[in-house]
């Protein structure tokens, strides 16, 4: 599905943006905002915790795959915040088919100097898939926790220096299937409409339009529950 410029590909897609060759793995990593989501217990339920964001802008994100293997905070009202994640290549690997996934949080109720929070994973490229899917495990004692992830979609707005995805993750045992929506400023831009709010909140709204456009694997339905995450736009 085609929108403005913006294309997106129903799940286990074998389009060729998506394919080895073209789907650039390195650029993928380092640190994404999630601007939207249909995952629900980010809008702070009760007995589900939600994320609130303050100024650190496109440095900010809660990885909704990484989200699930919280067991324990999924019965705690919690507001949380600060939220970064890290993908980082690991050295040895061939062509970033396996990367290190650190997720950073506080809760509202922190001190500013409190040390993060955080939940640590691997991500490794699915077998017999395209080049953008991915399957995720936890690490240390969260070793037995997995989930599966994959890119519909992705760009680059040169005018403006932003970066946008958009991820699609299946049922867990903690969250239902959803999608996200991430945003990030290029990697060492200058450019200052890349910290625009209204720029970001219109390249949001043009990416949730494609998202809602896309009817095949259950996407455009599934984007009719999602919202904005506060503090990326």
């Amino acid at each position: 599905m085609s929108h403005s410029g913006i294309t997106l590909h129903p799940p286990s897609s074998k389009d060729r943006s998506l394919c080895e060759g073209t789907f650039d793995r390195q650029w993928f990593m380092g640190k994404w905002g999630v601007a939207w989501s249909t995952l629900s217990m980010w809008k702070g339920k009760k007995a589900q915790p939600h994320s609130t964001y303050n100024s650190l802008g496109s440095d900010v994100i809660m990885s909704s795959k990484a989200i699930m293997s919280l067991a324990v905070p999924l019965l705690i009202p919690n507001i949380y915040l600060d939220v970064a994640i890290t993908y980082t290549p690991i050295p040895g690997t061939d062509n970033h088919t396996k990367f290190e996934d650190l997720v950073e949080y506080r809760k509202q109720s922190a001190s500013d100097n409190s040390k993060p929070s955080s939940v640590k994973g691997v991500d490794t490229l699915t077998p017999g898939s395209n080049a953008a899917t991915f399957d995720w495990k936890g690490s240390s004692y969260l070793f037995f926790v997995h989930s599966h992830w994959e890119v519909l979609g992705y760009g680059t707005d040169q005018v403006n220096g932003l970066e946008w995805a958009v991820t699609f993750f299946s049922k867990t045992l903690f969250t239902p299937a959803g999608i996200d929506i991430y945003l990030r400023a290029s990697p060492n831009t200058a450019n200052p409409n890349s910290q625009d709010t209204a720029i970001r909140a219109n390249l949001l709204q043009e990416i949730v339009k494609a998202v809602k456009g896309v009817q095949e694997g259950g996407v455009g339905e599934m984007a009719q529950e999602g919202f904005e995450v506060p503090g990326i736009v």
